[in-house]
């Protein structure tokens, strides 16, 4: 034991902050490899000359400024930014519906639905695509926002999500609102919502993520360049045919990560107490 109180390192101690420094290492280095071919100078073979480090700053700000004046990049940003922004609104506001009338209140079949609803996590999202186009090209909705949208705002994850988390809200504090006079809207309103703040602000960046990235479902809705989103363009740079430089799509990529890791490096704390709270019981 030293003079100051604290205790002999022990080598597991040590052995997790190893393991710990590899996984970030690992996961932070192809971000960081990819900034570094964008800010290099042009033609110069990254391959042949490995450097951890950028060479050329104005490089990468005019590999930057060529993405946006000679593609339609910009636009494709807007779409994907609408197109994330309505799918969290419709999933908060259906899913913390739902999941305050199966958290707190009884009612017939509610452990039965219930049970499909967990039952649908373990069905492969393959299964259902062609039905959900099939039902959006009937409704008219190809190439258009509501056809991006509607389809991903029942969330079973986010619905399920909740569920444990509001289940921790005691049924006094329920009670009591409802002796005050509060109806059953307001409850919801003024009582379930706020406590279920953290849980609520990490599905929204969950599935801002998660929409963010989403290449498949807008591909098959989304066949008009004009509905493109962020990753439909970016995969035109990265497609087999693509004439670009590496630079160049390495540029698109860059581009295409920054808002979800900006998302996730400013609300990373709510991530982890959300995940982590949800499984609380109350």
């Amino acid at each position: 034991m030293s003079q100051n109180g604290a205790g002999p390192v022990s080598v597991w101690k040590i052995l997790k902050w190893v393991v710990a420094l590899l996984v970030a290492a690992i996961a932070i280095f192809p971000i960081w490899w990819m900034i570094n071919v964008v800010f290099a100078l042009p033609g110069e073979p990254v391959s042949l000359n490995p450097r951890l480090w950028p060479t050329s700053l104005s490089a990468g700000i005019a590999n930057i400024h060529m993405i946006f004046a000679q593609t339609e990049f910009l636009r494709a940003y807007g779409i994907s930014v609408a197109y994330a922004l309505l799918t969290i609104a419709g999933v908060l506001v259906f899913g913390s519906l739902a999941a305050f009338e199966f958290s707190l209140f009884e009612f017939p079949g509610r452990r039965v639905l219930f049970g499909f609803v967990l039952l649908s996590l373990m069905v492969p999202s393959a299964v259902t695509i062609i039905p959900a186009y099939l039902l959006t090209s009937q409704l008219g909705w190809l190439n258009t926002m509501q056809g991006l949208v509607v389809p991903g705002i029942a969330s079973a994850f986010g619905l399920f999500m909740l569920v444990q988390f509001m289940r921790a809200i005691p049924k006094d504090m329920i009670e009591a609102a409802r002796l005050d006079g509060a109806n059953h809207f307001q409850i919801y309103w003024h009582v379930a919502l706020p406590l279920s703040r953290n849980a609520v602000v990490t599905l929204a960046i969950l599935t801002f993520i998660q929409t963010w990235g989403n290449y498949m479902w807008p591909l098959i809705v989304g066949s008009n360049a004009e509905m493109y989103t962020v990753s439909q363009v970016v995969g035109l740079f990265n497609s087999p045919l693509s004439h670009h430089t590496v630079d160049t799509v390495m540029t698109a990529n860059l581009l295409a990560a920054i808002p979800p890791l900006v998302f996730f490096l400013i609300f990373q704390r709510k991530i982890i107490q959300g995940i982590a709270m949800s499984g609380t019981k109350g």
